[in-house]
């Protein structure tokens, strides 16, 4: 199975995909499942009505798609309130992006929310890569902070600090990298040889880029049969709940 760990859906300002769109990229690519976010103006602002649109999609593709929820921890308790609503209703991980919400992966603002995922058993996804909010060391305190939740490192850091992402994953066992956009080869090769191939998941970031693009990286990177079936949908699937729990 392959899962593709980050791709977006909704109507946004600079970024509008269908889920019929993402589907079409899917069977192109011989993706069969995909973890959709809802896009930006959702993540910063208008939680509830992404989280909604991205459970319509998940209620209408059940056995292709699976929802993440995002909320800004600046909202407080209506943030708290909106994750376990969203979380309740049917979604499977939660979706942050520092950068967009103005505030440092490690500030305590976001512990709220994150108390929230671990309640839930859910893996939590953040974009990093982006200074000053969103880097990887930032990370890692974070998982220090909750190491019973699985944190996806977003992009293996692309582009700008993508030299820790890989030294920031080794100092913590529940930091999972994610390889979407800008991350180059030998840096795949190096996540998996130093942090282990179960340890890495594939994703495209669609529509930011395409999915045959990004899986067309992972077999450039000659991986052996054993580590790119984990990388591409084994490691994801026990994440997920979707196969065997996770050690």
């Amino acid at each position: 199975m392959i899962i593709d760990a980050l791709c977006f859906l909704g109507q946004g300002r600079s970024l509008t995909h269908a889920p019929e769109d993402l589907l079409g990229q899917m069977d192109r690519a011989g993706i069969d499942r995909a973890v959709v976010c809802p896009v930006l103006e959702h993540v910063t602002v208008y939680n509830r009505e992404g989280n909604d649109y991205i459970l319509e999609c998940v209620r209408r593709y059940p056995s292709r798609l699976t929802g993440f929820a995002t909320v800004n921890p600046w909202y407080g308790r209506a943030a708290v309130a909106e994750l376990e609503r969203a979380l309740s209703a049917g979604l499977a991980g939660v979706y942050l992006n520092s950068a967009r919400q103005g505030y440092f992966i490690h500030d305590d603002l976001v512990h709220p929310v994150i108390r929230v995922a671990e309640a839930f058993s859910v893996p939590v996804y953040f974009h990093t890569a982006t200074p000053i909010f969103a880097l990887p060391f930032q990370l890692t305190e974070l998982a220090r902070h909750f190491p019973k939740v699985n944190f996806i490192m977003g992009h293996l850091a692309a582009a700008d600090y993508w030299t820790d992402a890989v030294p920031a994953a080794r100092q913590v066992l529940n930091i999972y990298l994610e390889t979407s956009l800008r991350s180059g080869i030998a840096t795949l090769r190096e996540a998996v040889r130093e942090v282990g191939m179960d340890r890495v998941v594939f994703g495209s970031s669609s529509p930011e880029s395409d999915p045959e693009i990004e899986l067309a990286k992972i077999h450039l990177a000659c991986f052996s049969p054993e580590e790119e079936a984990q990388i591409l949908g084994g490691t994801m699937a026990r994440l997920l709940g979707l196969g065997e729990p996770l050690r």
